[in-house]
């Protein structure tokens, strides 16, 4: 071959070399992978945080019905409206819903609203959302694309929602979110439809990947703090672990191999907060710290509304949920028995009993179902249970207009079904040798969620009474 033929054949190669690197991407695109883009990482943030909630079980706001009631989602974004930085992360760890019955799951969707509203960037699937079967979770991922889960599978073995998401800073630095709950669970705590593989696994399957196309790896992990620092060690990708499934938040971090772990709980009542430094050729630098959201805290306007919004639709749907029996039986029928021990009204504890009905008609305990109505939440499930008597009970309250006698904390309400008593005393025949009514447990009701400043001697002295 003599030197012009050489220089066309080198000519030919260059432009065919040319072609197929322009052609590459156009090629990828059309077969529908992936493009993963070859170039440098961006470099990070000085400094960037992490703000983490989790555990909020379905308190979209507190009920108000004591003083130094924390939490709520509308004092929480408050809040992040006043402290977001440039750069930032907002996550949580899961455990939005309380349970799968019906109000709950609207109480769900309302918090999810909530959560959009305020920029989360991801919401990881909990125990408590498996526990919802897979229809419902397909429904409810239509709306809310923030959730996220590695490890929740259908029949097919398809992620139920996406594995992880990838948020980009300001500089382009990517950090890659990706959600697992723990495995080790009963069957009937897994809803139907839904399969679990191992957090192992899914980590294994997914990090891979997530390590090529982020430059900073969160983990929302709904699992033990054993099992955290076991991931922690077994990957080193992990660069901060966000967890839930624990006794008490902690947000100062916690250091395991390359990772930083905190992590939080107490229904919505804290924000947690890590920040991430990187100073100029030095190690990374974490600090965290617990925002107690207090109630003295304004609420934000957007949230409020979207709150009042979902109490509007308490009313429209009038929940009317059911539970096991108190003696702890199940229940076989909705309807109790004509001839069965039931709830009565106060009336008929007042002939024998006139000095208790007194105290207890001037106690606060008369008017607890006003206390609701001041703060729209006299239809609200969560609250009815400790504001009347019997809520959920084939024969407990049901609503104001047809049940009125069994609104308000009566004396059925501390000590169990009266109506066997009163006939009893009335001289009738009633199962049973004698009747006798039960000792009040009061942190049934006033537990340190609902009743933070209850004190049991003092308290009893606004109501004290005998049996006359």
């Amino acid at each position: 071959m003599g030197a012009k033929d050489g220089r066309r054949s080198r000519r030919v190669a260059v432009i065919a070399t040319l072609a197929l690197l322009v052609l590459l991407p156009l090629i990828f695109f059309v077969s529908g992978t992936h493009w993963i883009s070859s170039s440098a990482a961006a470099a990070p943030p000085e400094v960037f945080s992490i703000f983490f909630t989790c555990d909020t079980q379905g308190h979209i706001e507190p009920c108000g019905c004591a003083s130094g009631m924390a939490g709520g989602i509308s004092r929480r974004q408050t809040f992040l409206a006043a402290n977001l930085p440039s750069d930032y992360l907002l996550v949580d760890a899961g455990d939005v819903t309380a349970g799968r019955r019906e109000w709950e799951i609207l109480e769900m969707e309302y918090i999810l609203k909530g959560y959009a509203l305020m920029g989360y960037h991801a919401v990881n699937l909990g125990q408590r959302e498996i526990a919802l079967d897979l229809e419902e979770l397909l429904r409810i991922r239509q709306h809310y694309a923030q959730l996220v889960s590695a490890n929740v599978v259908d029949g097919a073995a398809r992620p139920v929602v996406d594995p992880f998401v990838i948020v980009e800073l300001s500089n382009g630095y990517r950090c890659g979110i990706i959600g697992i709950v723990d495995d080790q669970l009963e069957p009937d705590e897994i809803g139907a439809g839904l399969h679990l593989i191992s957090p192992a696994e899914a980590l294994a399957r997914y990090l891979p990947q997530l390590k090529e196309e982020a430059d900073f790896i969160v983990l929302l992990a709904f699992t033990t703090e054993a099992e955290m620092h076991a991931l922690a060690r077994q990957f080193f990708e992990l660069d901060v672990i966000v967890g839930g499934k624990v006794r008490q938040t902690v947000a100062e971090p916690i250091r395991e191999n390359r990772s930083a772990i905190v992590f939080n709980t107490d229904k919505g009542k804290n924000l947690g907060r890590l920040d991430i430094r990187h100073p100029k050729d030095q190690a990374r630098e974490f600090a965290g710290q617990v925002h107690v959201l207090e109630e003295s805290m304004e609420k934000d306007s957007a949230i409020v509304a979207l709150v009042e919004e979902y109490k509007a639709q308490l009313k429209a749907r009038d929940f009317r949920p059911v539970k096991d029996d108190e003696e702890g039986l199940s229940m076989i029928s909705t309807v109790r028995s004509k001839t069965a021990n039931r709830y009565t009204g106060p009336e008929d504890c007042r002939e024998c009993h006139a000095k208790a009905f007194e105290i207890w008609a001037h106690s606060k305990h008369a008017h607890a179902f006003e206390t609701l109505e001041q703060k729209g939440h006299q239809y609200n499930p969560r609250c009815l249970k400790c504001h009347t008597v019997g809520y959920m009970a084939s024969d407990g309250y049901v609503s104001q207009s047809l049940t009125p006698t069994l609104q308000n904390v009566s004396c059925d309400a501390c000590h169990g079904r009266g109506n066997y008593h009163v006939k009893e005393k009335s001289g009738e025949d009633v199962p049973g040798a004698r009747v006798l009514m039960k000792t009040p447990d009061c942190l049934v009701c006033h537990d340190e969620e609902n009743s933070p400043n209850f004190e049991p001697v003092s308290y009893w002295e606004k109501i004290a009474h005998g049996t006359e």
